[in-house]
């Protein structure tokens, strides 16, 4: 098994024994919407025409609430200075994390997106176009994160300053997102949404994983 592999396990152990981040943001994710619910008074009309919009925010605070602890342990544990001593690419280490990250943060919310959508009362049809519109965007919302996880690790506040850097990079896949469900329901797989938003993933991968492997080496220096 190569390196790449083997920090993929070794996360998605970790995260498996710990339960705490991942059951944290899926937690959240629930209670997230529940609340946003009750606030509504329980208006079928109100939730189906905010669900969208309020499923993305959910999504989004579950993620930006697991992004402090990323890069945390391997920086306070001694690992970070091994991997570069052992020569790995900064580029297949972050690639690494944030495969690993994407698996133990953003399938379980997947996973618990058809409940919500049933009790919120979502057709078919827009349930399937928010699900497409966020495995769309969940690369570029991982790899930016890992980026403002990155650049903050170590810091005492880094959670706080994680949210205020990491929102304004997720603006542009919130707006577009958000009406991603609506566009499919007219224009299916082909809505200008679902290209943007593949767009952006592509883009944010080209650039955050070095950018975030550089701001990691600048521990080091």
């Amino acid at each position: 098994m190569d390196r790449f592999s083997v920090l993929i396990w070794r996360d998605l152990r970790l995260a498996i024994r710990s339960k705490t981040i991942w059951l944290q943001s899926v937690l959240f994710f629930v209670i997230f919407i529940a609340l946003s619910g009750i606030a509504m008074g329980g208006d079928n009309d109100s939730l189906g025409r905010f669900a969208p919009a309020l499923i993305w925010l959910a999504v989004i605070f579950a993620l930006l609430l697991s992004f402090e602890g990323l890069f945390r342990d391997d920086y306070q544990d001694g690992s970070l200075d091994l991997l570069k001593i052992s020569g790995m690419p900064g580029s297949t280490y972050v690639t690494a994390k944030a495969t690993a990250h994407w698996m133990s943060i953003v399938l379980p919310l997947l996973i618990v997106l058809p409940v919500v959508s049933l009790l919120l009362g979502l057709s078919f049809s827009t349930y399937a176009g928010l699900l497409f519109a966020i495995l769309l965007a969940s690369p570029a919302l991982i790899i930016l994160g890992s980026f403002c996880g990155a650049c903050l690790v170590g810091n005492k506040s880094g959670s706080m300053l994680i949210i205020l850097l990491a929102i304004p990079l997720f603006v542009p896949l919130i707006i577009f997102g958000t009406s991603a469900a609506d566009s499919y329901v007219v224009s299916g797989w082909n809505a200008v949404e679902f290209k943007a938003l593949l767009g952006l993933s592509l883009i944010s991968c080209a650039i955050g994983i070095p950018a975030t492997a550089a701001a990691l080496d600048a521990i080091h220096e």
